[in-house]
Parts: C-alpha cells; structure tokens; sequence
C-alpha cells in the first residue's frame, strides 16, 4: 500500500513516468473490488481525467475496465456522486478523441520540434496585464503627455486614448518596461524554456513585451537565450519578440490597436516547417499576423489553440490555462518518450 501511495504522490507531483502504471493500478484495484467505497468516486475522476487527455491512456482504459462494473455504478442503487462519475468515465471512454495533450506531444517528437506563438495570456500568472487591465499604465502615459484627464479620455474614447500613446509611444514604452521589468517568470515560462533548450520546440514566436522567458532560461541556463529582435535576422532555433522588447524601449514596438508585424525571416521560415504549431493565449485578432503566419502554419503542420475560453474540441483547441497546458504537455512528451507505442 505504501508504494501506491508513493506512486500517486508522484502523479501529483506531475511526474510523468508514473502517470501509466498509477492508471494501471486503480484499474486493476476497481476490477478487483479492493477501492473502499468512499474513495470510489476520487479513483473514477482520476480515471476520467486521464483517459480525456491522453487517447493512449484512452484506450488502455477502456480495454482493461469491467465493464459490467461501470454499468453497476450508473444503475439507479448508486449513489449520486458516484453514477454522475462512471457517467462520466463512460462517455469519455465511449468518445474516440483523435488528439489530446499526449498525441500533440508525440507529433512534436516525431516532427523533431513544433512552434509555440504566444499572447499576453500565456505571462497572466506572472500577473502582467492583459490590454483591458493596462488603465493604469494608459493614463499615466496619457498625463505625461499633458492629456487633462487621462482617465475621462480613456474611459469615454479608447481608440482617441490609444491614437495619443502613439504619438508620445516612446513614453508609454518606458513605463511599460518599468511596470513589467521587476516581474518573476511562472511555471510556464520555465517549461518553454526547457522544452526549447531541449529542441522539442524549435521556434518561439512571441506578442509579448515581456522579458519572462529570458529571464526563465538564464535562471536555468546560466546563458542568453537565443533572441531575434531585429528584422533582418533570421535563425533555425529562436524565440522571436515580434512586438517588442522591453529591453529596448527605444524602438517602436507594436502597440494596441496597431496592425501587427511578422518578421520577414519568419515568414520565409513558416513556409519551409512542417511541425505542429501550438498558440497559447493570443486571440489572433491582428489580421496581418494571421494571414502571413498562423494561416500558413495551418497548412504546413496543423495549429492547436489554447485559451480558457475555447471550446474543448480536440485536435483544434483547449479550454485550458496557460500553466495547466504546459504542464500536460512536458507530461506528454515525457510519457511518449518511455511509451513503446509507435508515434
């Protein structure tokens, strides 16, 4: 009983290697009758959790449950909470999802890389603002650019608000990378950084201003992470910043409201890759960008998106968070890399 124990506190500890044989035994403990009633319904969800992310684990379940048990636990002398999760488990089972966090990540391996495009979502937890909290940022740009009453303005006229900061963008810039400099990477950071490292992500287009994956990858590396800021530079293994840095304020970045910009270079490179793409909390609302990038990523080799507010229909979108999602996915890399199914 202790191992087991041990072996579920390492899948709570996200490791991945012990994500299979932890399914295994709840399976073979529920055939067997040896879950006591009262931890029935925590052993079903887990169950649940893991054949909705992993097709693989899917279909290992489904092939190894009784399922003479699951049709007792939904019959009417079960108790509420656990009918609800045997129904649950049964309809996972039941619906054959062709891609999941684990599918994506052996696509990645057997392409040798992917591309990750992220937005603003993706530093959330690294409590930097997304556009619609950058109020106070907005007005003190706007005061010291003599607006009377930045808030009255901001408030009544976004876009006239917005128009301003671009003329005085040089303002704005340096109290953005004033407010956004002190900030400390998330989880999330530290795992692109790594996946990149490892070569498991072979290009990271940035829309951020912010500087958390740098920083992520010298805490890591003790090194520069290689960086593309100019548009005339080009490489084979980059993080792109394709609207700024705030390292250089300085320089023009693309700000609200402006059209968008796609380096040339990684136009050339997007028609010439055919691995997976993944887009993590950027609402692809610059047309440009789309249209010379994300459109062109489609055809080549497919693009997932994730965002908490998308519909959860694999293989085209998540509705996940930035963190959750990056997690599942080293998890999956990790687990395809000791899994003895072909890719």
């Amino acid at each position: 009983m202790g191992d087991e124990k041990e072996l579920l506190m390492r899948v709570a500890g996200a490791d991945p290697t012990a994500i299979t044989p932890a399914v295994t035994m709840l399976v073979s403990h529920l055939n067997a009758g040896r879950i006591a009633p009262g931890d029935e319904i925590g052993a079903i969800n887990f169950l649940n959790d893991f054949a909705a992310l992993s097709e693989h684990l899917r279909i290992e379940i489904a092939s190894s449950i009784n399922t003479s048990l699951l049709e007792f636990y939904t019959n009417e002398s079960a108790g509420d909470g656990l009918r609800n999760a045997a129904e649950r488990l049964s309809e996972t089972l039941r619906v054959e999802r062709p891609k999941h966090y684990f599918d994506f990540a052996r696509n990645i391996l057997a392409s040798n890389g992917s591309i990750f495009i992220v937005g603003a979502g993706f530093s959330y937890d690294a409590y930097v603002p997304l556009l619609r909290e950058m109020e106070g940022v907005a007005c003190s740009t706007l005061y010291d650019l003599g607006v009377a009453d930045p808030q009255d303005l901001y408030h009544r006229d976004d876009m006239a608000a917005w128009e301003r900061i671009a003329e005085g963008w040089k303002t704005f810039q340096h109290h953005v990378s004033y407010t956004l400099s002190p900030k400390e990477p998330a989880k999330q950071h530290f795992i692109i950084a790594e996946l990149f490292k490892l070569g498991h992500v072979t290009h990271i287009v940035s829309f951020n201003w912010d500087d958390l994956i740098e920083k992520a990858y010298r805490q890591m590396y003790n090194k520069e992470i290689p960086k593309i800021v100019e548009e005339d530079t080009t490489s084979d293994h980059a993080l792109w910043k394709c609207h700024g840095d705030i390292l250089n304020p300085d320089k023009r970045w693309v700000l609200p409201h402006d059209e968008g910009r796609v380096p040339p270079a990684l136009e050339e490179i997007s028609v010439t890759l055919s691995v997976p793409t993944i887009v993590i909390g950027y609402r692809e609302q610059e047309h440009l960008v789309s249209k010379k990038l994300i459109e062109v990523l489609e055809k080549r080799g497919g693009v997932t998106r994730i965002r908490p507010d998308l519909p959860n229909n694999p293989p085209y979108s998540f509705a996940d968070n930035s963190l959750m999602c990056m997690k599942k996915i080293k998890a999956g890399i990790e687990s395809a890399k000791n899994s003895s199914y072909p890719t």
